[in-house]
């Protein structure tokens, strides 16, 4: 097995085939004001929300649909004191890989995706969906705040955990400033 050099990122107003793919665990919340579906999926995870018109899929493998956008996993890693997880200390200022503010109808998020070494993963206890691929690769997910999620995806075999933090804002149906239904992310390179 070769190490994951890319993820990929979707955000897509059309519900994307979940019978498709190899689901692992599953839970549905309110979240943001609506009905969520937060899933682990064989690929990584999966969130929805068909009332918002809200899908976003996370993979390790090329997604065919929505926006996917390509993010490449070099970089360096952040110190395990500085990541954002459940209870952690405030972040540094940024060696996170990925940067992206995307727009589906009045849905506006922000998603920061971190390359963090494996011991900054916090344990699966702390989150409420978790799923153990194998002994320390874990996808595991958690609604932080009414408005926020977060995610890890850890790798063992290379000493890689994945951070990935998801926040929510309304927005106007259209926008009156001429901004485009989808920005183009920020890569980050370090």
């Amino acid at each position: 097995m070769t190490a994951p050099e890319r993820l990929y990122l979707a955000y897509t107003a059309e519900r994307p085939p979940l019978a498709e793919y190899d689901v692992k665990r599953r839970t549905q919340r309110r979240f943001f004001g609506s009905e969520f579906t937060f899933a682990v999926i064989g690929d990584s995870h999966y969130v929805g929300a068909p009332e918002l018109g809200f899908y976003e899929l996370f993979s390790c493998k090329p997604i065919r649909q929505g926006r996917a956008t390509t993010v490449p996993l070099t970089g360096e890693q952040r110190s395990p004191e500085s990541r954002r997880s459940v209870g952690a200390p405030p972040p540094d200022d940024g060696r996170e890989i990925h940067s992206g503010h995307y727009r589906l109808g009045s849905v506006g998020v922000t998603t920061t995706i971190t390359r963090e070494p494996l011991s900054a993963f916090p344990g699966p206890e702390p989150f409420e969906i978790a799923y153990r691929f194998g002994p320390g690769a874990y996808t595991t997910i958690d609604c932080r705040s009414p408005a926020t999620y977060e995610t890890y995806h850890t790798y063992p075999e290379y000493d890689l955990a994945l951070y990935s933090e998801h926040e929510f804002a309304d927005l106007p149906a259209t926008p009156a400033d001429g901004t485009p239904e989808h920005e183009p992310p920020s890569t980050k390179r370090r």
